[in-house]
């Protein structure tokens, strides 16, 4: 299944393409990166100056550990997501990367100190738990709407055991599996309100957060007269956000799948522009019109970058998926 490697691709340079504009508004972005066409130089980012260029994040880093560690157990299970994404945080320094979010880090720390996993996560609304749901969505194989949400459940729970963080990552997952089984954008749409429903009905750690399902619909609202990337950029930083907020990172992927559909890059470059977290909103965007358009229209240099100076071993990672999951 050659879209699993794609859809890895997409996410892995939408996350490098997103890194050197992450945290900074659109005005600072227009003003020292005016033409998007590309990877960014880090050595002008607020946030990331330190990294070298080209570089991923904790978005891949994290969706690359569970899957590898799915693929080697077999199934995804609160205890393997747990110990996969304790190694990745000593192994990738995610720490003084600074690229660690806060839910996660309280969250493994408390593990590290001997606190369940199934009980450091109550505090984690940010969006650290839908980040990693890709990976999830693809390990969860061929199975059906309630095994798709248990494994969704097993990767955020660790870390993000609330209503809020994952009722987004189950409307996103859902989502993402709609498109995979081949669904046009209504099934899509219906799917993403079906995970956000049952995911939140499942949860005992109910955050008081709105509701990503209806902020989604109001943007689209927002959007019918006018679906330009401007009026894009202006709703989705100035008006509704795209900062750590689980609800945050769906509606903003959710709104630029939409607008893009099979752009895979287009929508990559849109993403970087937008401010905020604009890495994870890549990573998540990328990987959903990846998955919609069945691979991807990212420049071949890029994508070569991007996987050479991260050492990416992406065709692995998919084929032992496909192996393990899809057959």
């Amino acid at each position: 299944m050659t879209v699993l490697k794609s859809i890895l691709e997409a996410l892995a340079v939408g996350d490098a393409l997103g890194m050197p504009t992450e945290f900074m508004t659109q005005t600072d972005i227009d003003r020292v990166y005016p033409e998007i066409n590309g990877l960014l130089d880090p050595g002008k980012s607020y946030t990331h100056f330190e990294l070298p260029y080209g570089s991923v994040t904790d978005d891949t880093e994290q969706n690359l550990y569970l899957a590898r560690a799915y693929t080697a157990a077999g199934e995804i299970t609160v205890e393997n997501s747990a110990e996969a994404l304790s190694r990745w945080v000593v192994e990738c320094d995610a720490v003084a990367k600074k690229y660690i979010g806060p839910s996660s880090m309280k969250a493994l720390n408390a593990i590290k100190e001997g606190v369940s996993p199934m009980e450091a996560g109550r505090s984690g609304t940010t969006n650290g738990g839908i980040m990693r749901t890709p990976s999830l969505v693809l390990c969860a194989g061929r199975g059906d709407e309630d095994h798709l949400l248990h494994c969704i459940r097993m990767g955020c729970i660790p870390t993000h055991h609330t209503s809020q963080a994952i009722s987004a990552a189950a409307a996103y997952g859902f989502a993402l599996r709609a498109i995979l089984d081949g669904r046009e954008i209504p099934e899509i749409l219906e799917a993403a309100e079906r995970g956000a429903r049952r995911a939140y009905e499942s949860v005992d750690y109910v955050a008081a957060a709105p509701d990503c399902i209806a902020r989604l619909k109001k943007i689209r609202e927002d959007l019918e007269e006018d679906a330009s990337d401007e009026r894009i950029r202006h709703l989705l930083f100035h008006v509704y956000g795209n900062g750590l907020e689980s609800i945050d990172a769906f509606t903003v992927a959710m709104t630029v799948f939409l607008a893009k559909g099979k752009d895979v890059f287009g929508a990559l470059k849109l993403c970087a522009s937008l401010g905020g977290d604009t890495d994870t909103v890549g990573a998540l965007t990328g990987a959903l019109c990846a998955a919609y358009a069945g691979g991807h229209n990212i420049p071949e240099d890029i994508l070569r970058t991007v996987i050479e100076n991260n050492h990416l071993d992406l065709e692995e990672v998919a084929r032992n998926i496909e192996t393990t999951f899809w057959q």
